[in-house]
Parts: C-alpha cells; sequence; structure tokens
C-alpha cells in the first residue's frame, strides 16, 4: 500500500532536531559523493502581466535511507510591491484557495511508490534545518546573537533549528509591516526560552548580530552589505533579499551544490519571471569562493578560516546554489516511518501506480 499523508498528518511526526540531525547526516553523504541530486528546474509560462504559471521539479536519492524522493511544485507566481519593495509571491489559485506542492517517496530496491505527501511543512523546515546546520559550520563557535529579516512563513523554523546548533541569547527581528513584526514576536516568544524583540530597522538588525538570517521573498536587498563586520555569517533563502556588496565582502560562500538549477521561459513571453533577472545578476563573478556544504560537513573543504572571516550560505541564486532532492528524500524517510508507526495517513493500493509493462 502506498500511503497518503497531509500537511497535518506531517506537523504530527516532523521534530525540528529530527530534521537538521538527518540532514547534517545527509550532506555529509553527499559532500562524500554517497548520495545523488538532480538540480532544480524552473519552467514558466506567461499568463498576465508579472504573472506566469511556474512547474518546478528536483529529484535526489539517499542510499542511506534507501529511498529516491520527487519534489514538484504546480504554482502561479506574481512580482508585487509591497509596502514599496519588489517581491515574488506565490499565489493560491487551487480550489478552495489552496496550493499544490507533492513530494514523491520512492523504494529504492522495490522502485515502487511508499508515499507522496503534501510538501509545505517539509519544505519549511527542510529550509530552516540545512540553515542551522551551515550555521553550526560556519558562524563562529561564540556566536549566540541572532538578526532576523522576515516575520513570514519560513521564520520560525530558522529560529527553531538555530536554537538546535547554537546556545542563543537573543533574536532580533525586522519585517516591512509593524504588525507582522509584533505578532511573529509574541509568537515566537511563547516557545523560546531565549528574548525575541522587535528590531525598529534595518541596520539594528545587522550590526548586533552574530548570526544574520534573511528569511523573505525580497526581490531587493533587505540590508546594505557595508553594514557587516568581520566574523558574522550569514544565512539567506534566495539572491534577491542580498546586495552585491555582502556577495562581495563575503571570504567564502557555501552553496548546498555546484549545480546550477535551471530555468525556462516560453520564447515569445512579453517580460521575464523576476526570480530569474535576480538569478543571473549573482550566477557568476565568485566562483572562486564557492564551497559546497556536504564537503564542509564531511571535513573535505574548510569553510570560516578565522574568526574575522565573513561567511555567507547562500539560496537560490548565490552562484549555483537551490535546494536538493536529497533534502526530500531524507527528511520524507523519517516522516514516512514516523507515520507507519502511529497509523497516519490513508492508504491506497500501490498497483495503482504501478504497470505490467516497462515504460
Amino acid at each position: 500500500m502506498t500511503l497518503i499523508l497531509s500537511e497535518e498528518d506531517i506537523d504530527q511526526v516532523l521534530r525540528v532536531e529530527d530534521c537538521v540531525r538527518v540532514l547534517e547526516e545527509t550532506f555529509r553523504d553527499f559532500g562524500l559523493g554517497h548520495a545523488v541530486s538532480r538540480p532544480r528546474t524552473h519552467t514558466y509560462t506567461y499568463l498576465e502581466p508579472n504573472t506566469f504559471y511556474n512547474f518546478k521539479s528536483m529529484d535526489g536519492g539517499v542510499p542511506r535511507y534507501g529511498v529516491h524522493a520527487l519534489r514538484i511544485s504546480s504554482e502561479v507566481v506574481q512580482t508585487q510591491k509591497h509596502f514599496g519593495r519588489v517581491r515574488e509571491a506565490k499565489l493560491p489559485r487551487a480550489a478552495g484557495g489552496r496550493y499544490v506542492g507533492l513530494v514523491m517517496l520512492f523504494d529504492m530496491q522495490t522502485t515502487a511508490p511508499l508515499a507522496i505527501m503534501q510538501e509545505a511543512g517539509i519544505q519549511r523546515m527542510r529550509v530552516g534545518s540545512t540553515s542551522a546546520i551551515a550555521a553550526k559550520y560556519l558562524a563562529r563557535k561564540d556566536a549566540k546573537r541572532v538578526g532576523m529579516f522576515g516575520t513570514g512563513w519560513q521564520a520560525k523554523p530558522q529560529i527553531m533549528a538555530l536554537a538546535q546548533v547554537r546556545d542563543l541569547e537573543l533574536v532580533k527581528v525586522y519585517s516591512l509591516n509593524p504588525e507582522n513584526r509584533a505578532r511573529f514576536v509574541a509568537e515566537m516568544a511563547a516557545c523560546c526560552d531565549f528574548p525575541i524583540i522587535a528590531a525598529e530597522n534595518p541596520r539594528e538588525v545587522v550590526q548586533d548580530a552574530d548570526i544574520v538570517v534573511c528569511a523573505t521573498n525580497s526581490q531587493e536587498p533587505v540590508f546594505d552589505g557595508a553594514w557587516l563586520r568581520p566574523g558574522q555569517h550569514v544565512n539567506s533563502l534566495q539572491a534577491g533579499e542580498l546586495d552585491k556588496a555582502t556577495h562581495v565582502r563575503a571570504d567564502v560562500i557555501i552553496v548546498r551544490a555546484f549545480e546550477q538549477s535551471r530555468h525556462y521561459v516560453q520564447k515569445n513571453a512579453p517580460e521575464r519571471p523576476i526570480h530569474t533577472t535576480k538569478m543571473d545578476s549573482f550566477g557568476t563573478g565568485f566562483e572562486h569562493k564557492l564551497v559546497a556544504l556536504g564537503e564542509v560537513v564531511a571535513g573535505q573543504m574548510t569553510g570560516r578560516t578565522t574568526d574575522q572571516d565573513i561567511t555567507l550560505f547562500g539560496g537560490s541564486g548565490t552562484g549555483p546554489s537551490s535546494g536538493l532532492g536529497i533534502q526530500f528524500a531524507a527528511v520524507g524517510k523519517i516522516i514516512y516511518d514516523l507515520a507507519r508507526e502511529r497509523r497516519l495517513g490513508h492508504e491506497i493500493p500501490t498497483d495503482w501506480l504501478t504497470e505490467l509493462h516497462h515504460p
């Protein structure tokens, strides 16, 4: 039987400490050449001004867990202005104001599909946990103060995962919307045993931090790289939120993988998606600084060399970095095992998804 798991099922079993653990193991395997991942692809079709349909996919296999995962997203993305700043938003166009994102998990030995999972919870948790692993290996050993940009969907797991690898003493948070800022601080204060306070301006976030975290969908820089001081570490989810100065000042840029994600846009589209434009901005020129996270975790390469280094863990568009299918394979396997143990989800006959004749 193949298991169908909803966001609610996944929320019952996925813990941040488990996610950090399996992803650290997986990146170590990847750095040693024991796991494989296909670069992410985006296929854009123009719909209307500033709006594109995007089909996104990636896949990867982790022999340690005996599974291969395919992650797909069927989405409509739109360039918008938010408090005067440009951002890329995903629109809930599915029935009932919903989104479409799935992870399919396959058994490497039998080839059969083990599970089909809604991916939202997996996505935000694997992103936060991977950022925490980067900070574990790249931030100074005494790094305890965090400056956070963003209070949206990706923000909470960033802090919760960092708390697994660092003994945090303070988190300062800034976002453009003061109401969102206050709401997020109140929410996090209720579940964290360290102070979380709202910052009044972006510079305050950077100047007081050992670790600067950017978790936004902004397509304009959220801080000035000139504000960085020696010894700081920066985690970022995507290149649009960083300026060129940050990349220039970084002594080393850590990426998930060296292979570039790929973008395809219909030839007669009257405009390009803004995300692909930003990818081009920082896709070249910093190759000499790039180091793969897995190689650092595996001890094959060095990240930070001195306490004065500025280190950057870059998101999509920073060199060739992007999300990896192996992340969904590793996290998907622990979800699958725990869901089976707790009898969660809905079963369908695996025969519905297999066939008698080879493709």
